[in-house]
């Protein structure tokens, strides 16, 4: 009977190990890759509409910029192309680490009038955004642990979406 006891606590420690394993690292790839292209597929969708925005500016600016006020045409994009770095990480709760960066591209051209600014359909002027993103893995699914905007520093949030998607300011005209 004891033997039969000890086979069956045997038989089960074994067993568990196949039930309750960790994923293997292929399936953390794919699951991180899978996760990264769904948020920044939702961001993209974000900028099919209303990516333009004209506003009046009425306070000064930096040099060689029209005094106030002024209107501003702003074109907003995303670049869909985008990096991404995997590596195990010696932590137990966070076992992985992902990186993700990512270019936000706003055109702009400022305007002595809100009609000028209306005809405009090329901005001239560039402002890129170099958004890295921290993720990990824990508790079996990815978690936006930190954002960093090149020049801007730390960014706090929980989502690549959240980031990455057009929000219009409100008190903007457009």
């Amino acid at each position: 009977m004891k033997k039969v006891l000890m086979l069956t606590l045997v038989l089960l420690l074994g067993f568990s190990n196949l039930v309750f394993a960790a994923p293997s690292e292929s399936e953390v790839i794919a699951s991180f890759k899978s996760y990264v292209d769904k948020e920044v597929k939702k961001a993209l969708v974000s900028y099919e509409t209303n990516n333009e925005m004209i506003f009046i500016i009425d306070r000064p600016q930096p040099p060689d910029w029209l005094k106030p006020p002024f209107w501003r045409r702003v074109h907003f994009t995303l670049n869909g192309e985008y990096d991404v770095d995997l590596r195990k990480n010696d932590s137990l709760i966070r076992p992985y680490i992902g990186i993700l960066k990512i270019y936000k591209v706003n055109y702009y051209e400022d305007f002595s009038s809100k009609e000028a600014a209306e005809q405009c359909v090329s901005p001239k002027y560039r402002d890129t955004k170099h958004y890295t993103f921290s993720i990990a893995y824990q508790e079996d699914k990815w978690v936006v642990t930190k954002v960093e905007l090149q020049y801007n520093g730390e960014l706090k949030t929980n989502s690549i979406y959240d980031v990455l998607k057009i929000e219009p300011k409100v008190g903007y005209l457009h």
